[in-house]
Order: C-alpha cells, then structure tokens, then sequence
C-alpha cells in the first residue's frame, strides 16, 4: 500500500511518492492535486516559502498532503494521511534539500504535464458558429490582456523582495464534478478551466474584490469556448509557465 510506504521505505516522505507514482498505473492517473504557496507565510517571515501539496486519489483513500517549509539553512517536511500525521522532520543538509526539491518538483511537473496534455487532446475538435464568433473573440482578447497584466505582476513579486508571492492551483479529476478542471488563484483572479463532455472549453474568472465572497460575485468572463478555445487555453498555459518558478519548491 502506498502509505505503508511513506512509514516503511528507508528515505520515506517525498521519495516513497513518487516511486509508488512511477511503478503504480492507478496512482499515476492523479485524479485530483491542489498547490498551495505561501498560504500561510507572511512578509518579513522566516519562512522564504512553504509549500503545500495535496493528492486525492479517490473516496476510498484519505488525502496525502506533503507540507514543505523552506527556511534560510533549513527545511522543514511534513507528510500527513487524511489528518494523521505520518512524517515530521527538519533537513539542513544540502544535498537532502537540493534532492528532496527535485522530488516535489517533478511530482508537480509531471502531472501538470499530463492535464495539459488531456486539455490539449481535445483543442483541436472545434465547431464554427458564426453567431459564436464575436464572443469567442472578445474573450480571447480579454484573455490575452488580463493574462499579460497578471504576468507583470506575478514576474514582479518573484524578483522583489518587498512582495510575497501566493497563489492556489487546483487540477485534474474534480472529485465532486467528475469533470477534468484546472483552476488558478493568483492576486485578484479566481479562474477555472472546464473540459466539458463535448469538448469545449468552459472558462469561468472573478476578478476578486477584497472582503465580498466569491459567491457573491459575477464573473468577469463565462462561456463555453469552441472555435478559439486553443488560443484561450494557450494564454492560461503561458501564464502558469510564467509561475513556475514561483510553484517549484
């Protein structure tokens, strides 16, 4: 089992993850991931980054959650099954931190990789609609727009000091909907993209404001997208290239 693993295998926590992924054709189907960064961490925190992964394989399984906590000569692993927690340690030994990055990373990569290449499977089965086009073009440019905006200022809160970077990223087989979803929250946009049964591509995005609930609010932009839903989906995947910096460990 994968979680006897996490308590058996001699280097344990991160490294016993990605070899059960590897060598196992169920759990390399991640049906659902969430990436939290610095969701706790504040400015001027001694905390240089914390990072929170979460996998959810199915109702049967308890959710795995890896918590790393980069500090200035130190880092800090915990590894929790549902709400136990199974691992707890603190690393100050280069070469274990510098390996232990690279396991979180390619864990991270892989599976994006791989949502992307199930969104991408179906970018090319598209239907004209010139009643649609209009919409689709707008939304493209708006796209295009908010993306390069946000770009800016994801670039700069990971070359300045003075800002913190944060940002939530969900993926793969929603537990609840069934449906495959990509969704990012980073400064002011909440956005959610939707593969749908017909192969469109359903995009949802708040601009949130502080102190309203999203539920109180109307998305800025919401459709299902046909015709130019590849353009759609290549700003979104530009801007999470633009993260990646900010979402490697």
């Amino acid at each position: 089992m994968l979680f006897d693993l996490f308590k058996k295998h001699p280097f344990a926590r991160l490294e016993s993850f990605y070899i059960a992924h590897n060598h196992n054709e169920t759990l390399a189907k991640y049906p659902w991931m969430a990436l939290a960064i610095n969701q706790r961490t504040i400015s001027d925190s001694v905390l240089t980054k914390e990072l929170v992964l979460n996998s959810h394989f199915s109702k049967e399984t308890p959710p795995v959650s890896f918590q790393l906590a980069e500090m200035e000569k130190a880092m800090a692993q915990h590894v929790f099954q549902g709400k136990e927690k199974i691992y707890s340690g603190i690393m100050k030994n280069d070469l274990e931190m510098k390996n232990t990055r690279v396991l979180f990373n390619n864990i991270l990569d892989v599976f994006i990789e791989k949502e992307i290449k199930t969104f991408t499977s179906a970018m090319n089965i598209s239907e004209f609609s010139p009643r649609q086009l209009d919409a689709e073009d707008k939304a493209v440019e708006w796209v295009r727009v908010s993306f390069e905006m946000l770009t800016k200022a994801v670039l700069e809160s990971l070359t300045n000091p003075e800002y913190l970077f944060q940002t939530f990223f969900f993926a793969g087989e929603n537990p609840k909907t069934k449906m495959h979803e990509m969704r990012l929250i980073c400064f002011n946009l909440d956005m959610t993209f939707l593969l749908l049964e017909d192969k469109n591509l359903r995009v949802i995005i708040y601009n949130v404001r502080p102190g309203e609930k999203l539920v109180d609010q109307k998305p800025v932009l919401s459709g299902d997208y046909s015709f130019r839903k590849r353009e759609i989906f290549d700003q979104f995947i530009n801007l999470l290239s633009a993260l990646s910096k900010g979402m490697h460990a």
